[in-house]
């Protein structure tokens, strides 16, 4: 971290202890607000079915679960992207990452950085009166790669993958406390907080204690899946942390509302096919998006059928806060969130393109149809785990293990054509705004676990 940083960081906690002095950070329970706050937690490497609200294990997070409970959730919502930097642009941008630029089709990496031009939601939110607040314990959402947009104070990891051993790993714990500094350290306490938190605890690395591992191991899951829910439940502590560190100053479900989701999942060679981590595959393990909402207006208890996407995050919160303008191909689904059973939808998109590896998938209620635009198994003479093109029946198959004798040709057709209209969006950005880097393709393959 620079010297300025840390300057910031201390000045920062000065300014939390006199905030704590002075009042909590939010408006008095009972007094009405123009707007609701908004708190969005994204916790990175987030494997959906291995959350308690949604089939997974109790014991792994449980305070997740009693949010769901209090709110809503989304039964079908699909990432966008299976690796951090694009995942993150979908949500902050309400656009795929292909179409704002944010990919790597180069054969080594440019580490690309979020185009200026592009209105992140934190910049929607501010421009509508929000003191913006964010962190980040992964670094790939560093100010370096441009995610600091319209926000009033950043917080960030230290180092980048890639450029060193290892990156420091920020406990959800610490980071929800850092975060509640900064909500100390308000400068604007009569206008409405955007507080957006991006964890990291299951990503890899993953150090467990063997007894706390088998705990986790009821069901007689491998022991590197046991591993992946006890970082887990630190994550869904750090998530209580910060909520119940939110209501003590002052905010609460009448007046804020609190989304969680994830940026993508991860694979844990569980089942083996899908691979040890992400990024490399469009499958439900790195791509089934948890996305539970609790706050003003939102229906109690609420599971919400039909498809949604990452990029329908955006517009969706600015829905629910009632700010105009966005533009895109997102949905707001602020009306299924107070209520409507279905979100009306029957498609998502999502692509992953790095380096050499380009592929795209399609997700209907009953199909999910995955096809690699460039044949990187046959480039490098390596045995392919799935073909080239491949189709699931999400109906008896959701995990999306074993591949239909022939794909729905009609499906694979219409991804082509949207991959084709995305990479005509693609052309008209600069591709020239981008961080050239010296760190090898391997390496950074690597970090963001494309290898095991």
């Amino acid at each position: 971290m620079s010297r300025t940083a840390l300057a910031g960081a201390s000045a920062v906690l000065v300014l939390g202890a006199l905030a704590w002095i002075v009042g909590p950070g939010a408006s008095v329970p009972g007094q009405a607000v123009a707007r609701p706050n908004v708190v969005l937690v994204i916790g990175c490497t987030l494997r959906r079915d291995q959350l308690s609200p949604y089939g997974g294990l109790s014991a792994a997070s449980p305070f997740l679960q009693q949010l769901a409970q209090q709110g809503a959730r989304f039964a079908h919502a699909v990432d966008a992207a299976p690796w951090t930097r694009a995942a993150s642009t979908a949500i902050v941008t309400g656009h795929h990452p292909i179409e704002v630029g944010m990919i790597e089709p180069l054969p080594t990496p440019s580490r690309r950085r979020l185009s200026a031009e592009v209105t992140t939601l934190a910049e929607r939110l501010s421009a509508a009166g929000y003191e913006t607040i964010g962190l980040t314990a992964n670094p790939n959402l560093n100010r370096v790669f441009g995610f600091a947009q319209g926000f009033d104070a950043y917080y960030e990891a230290q180092g980048l993958w890639g450029e060193q051993d290892d990156v420091l790993k920020i406990p959800a714990t610490e980071l929800a406390q850092r975060a509640l500094e900064l909500v100390d350290a308000r400068q604007r306490r009569d206008d409405p907080l955007y507080l957006r938190m991006v964890t990291i605890d299951p990503h890899e690395p993953v150090e467990v204690p063997r007894r706390r591992s088998r705990a986790m191991a009821p069901d007689g899951v491998p022991p590197r899946v046991a591993d992946y829910r006890v970082e887990v439940r630190r994550w869904d502590n750090g998530l209580r942390v910060l909520w119940e560190g939110l209501q003590r100053r002052g905010f609460s479900r009448d007046d804020t509302l609190l989304v969680v989701i994830n940026d993508h999942g991860e694979g844990l060679s569980w089942p083996p096919e899908h691979g040890g981590g992400h990024g490399h595959h469009l499958l439900p393990s790195v791509l089934d998006m948890p996305w539970v909402v609790v706050g003003p207006g939102v229906a109690v208890d609420h599971l919400i059928d039909g498809i949604a996407s990452q990029i329908d995050v955006h517009p969706t919160i600015l829905g629910l806060v009632g700010i105009e303008g966005y533009t895109g191909p997102g949905h707001d689904l602020s009306g299924p969130i107070r209520g409507a059973a279905h979100t009306g939808l029957d498609r998502a998109y999502a692509d992953t393109w790095f380096g050499r590896m380009s592929r795209a998938a399609i997700y209907t209620e009953h199909r999910l149809c995955v096809h690699d635009f460039e044949d990187l198994a046959e480039q490098l003479g390596i045995e392919r785990i799935l073909p080239r093109t491949a189709c699931f029946d999400r109906r008896i198959d959701p995990a999306g293990r074993e591949p239909l004798a022939q794909p729905d040709e009609e499906l694979i057709a219409e991804l082509e054509a949207w991959r084709g209209q995305m990479w005509r969006a693609f052309e008209r950005w600069p591709h020239h705004e981008r961080l050239e880097a010296g760190v090898s393709e391997d390496a950074l393959l690597d970090a963001l676990g494309y290898t095991e």
